[in-house]
């Protein structure tokens, strides 16, 4: 799944806060650079795992290249983790591979799991002073500012929302809805009323289908409203709209099942306009019953 999803992201994906791609390597002579890079990835508003790849050259008006780095000029990973866990701090989770693209190798850094900003320099670096942060915002990196440092400490406080399943479950036919198991944590000095939300179910970067949130633990209601108090979490059943023609439009046999492999996005919204978002790369749908009376209508005609 991991190759796929790079694939994905070296062929159609564009540089942005949380993907860069680079011509060349790293090289020891220019340490400072992946020192930068690296926090600045670290720093970016985005929660999800973000890739630093080596190897493709994108220029504004040629385009993306496939060029490849020389792995005869291997520098191994622990000196790539020894550089970065000794100028900064708190600790930065990376890794570094290489991986083969039409017969061309790539170098891949995958940054990840981390919430814990603001990263800095823990030391003086040439000109560059203790204390010295970078964010990525976009395809640039910029030096860190006020507003920045604000949203670093408000992200302390978070309200976050967990798949516990991979499977959405279309079982409630009277309801005319489908579940799945969520969790839903206000870590946070204030309460949170959500009153939308929806799962969107995409093939690649295609939206195959969007269900409302109906309610929480078997309470279907069009009007969905959760009220979560501060220092609050909530483990259950999310109910969302669910129908004959999304089996349809998700590929589903008569059997209620199907081979593709879906991305799930879940996207919530609050009285006070925030939305918050999750998404699992690895999602599966599953149906009974009268759900399934469109599909075994086109598959005996």
């Amino acid at each position: 799944m991991q190759n796929e999803y790079l694939e994905m992201l070296i062929v159609n994906g564009y540089e942005c806060d949380y993907l860069d791609f680079k011509e060349k390597s790293y090289s020891k002579q220019n340490k400072f650079e992946l020192i930068k890079d690296i926090m600045a990835m670290a720093n970016s508003k985005y929660d999800g795992d973000k890739y630093i790849v080596t190897g493709v050259k994108e220029r504004a008006f040629e385009g993306k290249m496939i060029v490849g780095i020389d792995i005869n000029e291997h520098i191994d990973s622990a000196h790539y983790h020894d550089l970065i866990i000794k100028n900064i701090e708190p600790d930065i989770h990376f890794d570094y591979f290489h991986y083969q693209y039409n017969n061309k190798w790539l170098g891949i850094f995958k940054i990840y799991n981390n919430s814990n900003r603001p990263y800095m320099l823990k030391k003086q670096y040439g000109t560059y002073l203790e204390g010295y942060c970078v964010i990525r915002k976009g395809s640039h990196t910029c030096t860190a500012i006020r507003g920045d440092y604000d949203h670093f400490f408000r992200q302390q406080e978070k309200f976050e929302v967990a798949f516990l399943e991979n499977t959405l479950h279309g079982v409630y036919v009277r309801e005319g809805a489908a579940g799945i198991r969520v969790a839903i944590r206000n870590i946070t000095k204030l309460p949170v009323t959500l009153i939308y939300g929806t799962l969107y179910i995409k093939l690649g970067n295609k939206v195959l289908s969007k269900h409302p949130v109906y309610g929480f633990n078997k309470q279907a209601e069009e009007d969905f409203k959760l009220y979560m108090p501060a220092n609050y979490e909530e483990v259950g059943e999310l109910l969302v709209a669910f129908g004959s023609t999304d089996c349809l439009r998700l590929g589903l046999n008569e059997f209620g099942s199907t081979e593709e492999v879906f991305t799930f996005e879940l996207i919530f919204g609050d009285a006070q306009h925030n939305e918050y978002s999750v998404s699992i790369r690895d999602g599966d749908v599953f149906a009974i019953g009268e759900f399934l009376w469109k599909v075994k209508l086109r598959n005996h005609l």
